[in-house]
């Protein structure tokens, strides 16, 4: 029986789909997950217990600002500033086109925030986080 081959996930291999539109130009993206935990104490117990309580998503973002007509399918900078001036609830969505990524995480969330960088001398970039609204599922790809 033949192994299978181990493959390095490379970053460009995962990408954000925001609205059902990727980021143009995105560099990096992270996901974060946290659980909260919930301290039990009580009258008869030495030290705290833990249980599980509340779960948080949030997703940060980088990209170039680019003008590319030929890349209308994408999001740019000046919309992603725009949703969180709209204060608009969008549908986040992280996903890799790889055989071997089984899933594809989903979730509501706002953008809440967005920064601009245009240093002299240098290539313009954003950067923007997502704040989870609700659950962040975990999908079979079809």
């Amino acid at each position: 029986m033949a192994e299978a081959e181990k493959q390095v996930i490379q970053g460009e291999d995962i990408i954000l789909i925001i609205d059902n539109q990727p980021t143009l130009h995105a560099t990096t993206h992270s996901l974060k997950v946290d659980l909260e935990l919930k301290d039990l104490r009580t009258k008869d117990t030495n030290g705290k217990e833990k249980c599980a309580g509340d779960i948080s998503w949030s997703v940060d973002g980088d990209g170039l600002v680019v003008i590319d007509p030929n890349l209308a399918d994408s999001h740019t900078a000046e919309d992603v500033l725009a949703f969180v001036l709209a204060k608009k609830k969008v549908t986040a969505v992280l996903r890799s086109p790889l055989k071997g990524l089984t899933k594809t995480y989903k979730g509501e969330a706002y953008i809440t925030s967005f920064s601009l960088s245009t240093p002299a001398g240098d290539n313009a970039t954003y950067s923007y986080s997502l704040t989870g609204s609700g659950d962040l599922k975990a999908e079979n790809p079809n």
